[in-house]
């Protein structure tokens, strides 16, 4: 059973959007719901059994901003798959910074919510579908693909970069490129990079989510650049 959480300061949207999900999944959805990002945070560093898969939360609330606890929450927690709620859709811009999935306009509609949360749980299950095997002399490691950040190679060495843990296993780094999704570039004749942790692409690096930046070799940049551009979805001259 998946979880989602929900969170905002209007108790009535809270209930309205609880009853709308609840009618349409059933006992397969596990509902929480939260008047706060503090409350929330709170709730899962007690408890991290609480942690939902994905949460949808309000981006102006009372005491905080709901982009800085979305952010707070990847960061502690890994991936929670982040659904958007705000009306003033000026502060749109900003909420890429978390990586979300949708952005919902208030006030929301009940096919707009079902359908972010049917993106969200196909993100889910795209993710646990596409992982990858990593073999070494001394263990075998099964990694979801998505769960892996970039992937760097050193004398016939990889070190598979993930949100918990840097992997070493020894492999060749265009053996491990043919068996990962579409969403990884080659960067670099050294590195490989998970586009969906890139926030900033240039010819200086590709710099990603948590800050780090992932050098961008001059033969390759034309194409990962015509690449990248693909997949946010932009049309390439």
């Amino acid at each position: 059973m998946k979880k989602i959480a929900i969170c905002d300061s209007s108790c009535d949207t809270l209930e309205a959007m609880r009853r709308i999900l609840a009618a349409q999944y059933g006992k397969e959805l596990q509902i929480a719901a939260y008047p706060s990002g503090r409350e929330l945070l709170r709730a899962w560093q007690r408890d991290e059994r609480k942690k939902a898969d994905i949460m949808i939360m309000d981006v102006r609330q009372e005491e905080e901003n709901g982009i800085s606890v979305a952010k707070q929450v990847q960061e502690i927690f890994g991936n929670v798959k982040t659904i958007f709620a705000t009306g003033a859709l000026e502060c749109a811009e900003d909420i890429f910074e978390a990586n979300p999935v949708y952005l919902l306009a208030k006030p929301i509609k009940q096919e707009k919510l079902l359908e972010a949360v049917e993106r969200a749980i196909d993100q889910i299950e795209e993710g646990e579908a596409a992982s990858v095997t990593l073999i070494s002399k001394s263990f075998i490691a099964r990694v979801k693909a998505e769960d892996i950040w970039y992937v760097e190679s050193e004398r016939r060495v990889l070190t598979v970069h993930t949100r918990e843990e840097d992997i070493r296993v020894n492999m060749k780094l265009g053996d491990l490129e043919e068996r990962l999704p579409e969403y990884f570039v080659r960067v670099h004749q050294s590195y490989l990079v998970n586009m969906k942790q890139i926030r900033v692409f240039s010819a200086k690096g590709a710099e990603l989510t948590d800050g780090r930046v992932i050098p961008v070799s001059r033969p390759r940049y034309a194409k990962a650049k015509d690449v990248f551009l693909q997949f946010l979805g932009e049309k390439v001259e």
